[in-house]
């Protein structure tokens, strides 16, 4: 962790954040200090407000963005012509409203892909845009294909590295690769890690919240973890088939409020039933800013203190304790969220998050960064220096 420079300990913040309900807006663990309104552009919103506008002239772009979504073409190529062996369906358009990238599991439902996400050169203008030097480029969360059985699972998993793959070796000053894997069968998905870490040379894995309705409170993940473990890797988890999608559909509520509760849901379950015990060296990457987590840990540390139901926990600490093995995107909007965030977490835990391409997404959050009130150090932690240290990315 950055040099620590406030009056009070991340410890003595944690502690003290337990016992009462305010805490002085003046002390952040991490050394970025709440400025006055006549710095940094004033009150916290006053930057955000400032964040919106470009950055011109303010240096090169430096972040690291690990929050980037990408679904490549030629996976539409290999459906047309190899789906029934893969188990996916290739469902074409029927106007041109309709996406072309459209398709569907086990016979499962159709799943329509936003076209962005195959788009490259919108996306490094866009990066350019938001001062974003390198992505770290995912799954598109929904087209992992869990829903296959393990062994065409396994199949879809390898195509798409190695389609993701392509573009790295395309565009290697830009990209680096985060891999998809088969966690429905957690072994042969630990195989397919280890191929892509080793042979690919990717740089993380991305897992979805929730594996067909499963949350990872079951040991049959940890042929998963253990690999993982093993292999030093960042595990990124993205919210997808959130539960109770059902009944939140309207006004947008599945995406603003389902996709952080669920990454919420699947950390406590996590955090209860003692994955990071087993796997005390695990590396976990939470987006949308940890969904709920990190603003609700003293409820989730209260659960677990006051005995009851929380005595049959099988987890040793509570889940405060676990922070070392939880990593952060930025992607909360809000300057006077990203430094709560902070104070909670550490600038050691906290990178660049941009979801691009989704409407949700924030392509200036490498910015709110460059406007906080930090030491430069912290500064260049959050932007790109922890991204670089998780992902193994080198500093050319």
């Amino acid at each position: 962790m950055a040099t620590e420079t406030s009056a009070i300990s991340r410890r003595d913040f944690l502690r003290r954040l337990g016992g009462t309900a305010a805490v002085s807006s003046g002390i952040f663990i991490s050394g970025c200090v709440q400025p006055s309104r006549e710095q940094a552009g004033g009150s916290a919103a006053g930057r955000y407000a400032q964040a919106q506008q470009p950055l011109s002239g303010r240096g090169p772009a430096r972040a690291i963005d690990i929050h980037h979504h990408y679904f490549p073409p030629e996976l539409v190529d290999e459906i047309k012509q190899h789906g029934k062996a893969l188990g996916i369906e290739y469902v074409p358009p029927r106007d041109a409203g309709e996406s072309p990238l459209s398709f569907s599991f086990a016979g499962g439902r159709r799943l329509s892909l936003e076209p962005a996400l195959a788009e490259v050169d919108k996306r490094l203008e866009i990066m350019g845009q938001g001062r974003v030097a390198t992505a770290a480029v995912e799954v598109q969360t929904s087209a992992q294909g869990y829903q296959l059985d393990g062994q065409r699972g396994e199949a879809w998993s390898r195509l798409y590295n190695e389609a993701i793959h392509s573009l790295v070796k395309r565009h290697p000053d830009r990209f680096v690769g985060i891999a998809t894997a088969p966690l429905q069968d957690p072994p042969r998905a630990a195989q397919v890690l280890e191929h892509a870490i080793r042979d690919l040379k990717f740089s993380g894995v991305t897992i979805a919240s929730n594996v067909n309705g499963k949350y990872f409170d079951s040991k049959e993940f940890d042929p998963f973890w253990g690999k993982a473990e093993e292999l030093d890797v960042l595990v990124i988890m993205h919210p997808d088939n959130v539960l109770g999608s059902e009944k939140i559909g309207a006004y947008g509520l599945r995406t603003v409020c389902g996709n952080p509760a669920d990454t919420t849901l699947s950390v406590g379950f996590m955090v209860y039933s003692g994955v990071f015990d087993r796997f005390p060296k695990l590396e976990l990457g939470l987006l949308h800013g940890g969904g709920f987590f990190p603003y609700h840990l003293g409820r989730f540390d209260q659960r677990f203190l006051t005995g009851g139901e929380a005595s049959r926990v099988p987890a040793s600490q509570p889940p405060s304790r676990y922070l070392k093995n939880l990593y952060f995107d930025n992607l909360v909007y809000r300057a006077e969220t990203v430094e709560y965030l902070m104070r909670m977490v550490g600038t050691d835990h906290v990178m660049v998050g941009t979801d691009y391409p989704y409407e949700l997404g924030d392509w200036k959050a490498a910015e709110k960064i460059e406007l906080l009130n930090c030491t430069e150090a912290e500064r260049e932690a959050m932007l790109y220096g922890n991204a670089r240290k998780l992902l193994k990315i080198s500093a050319s």
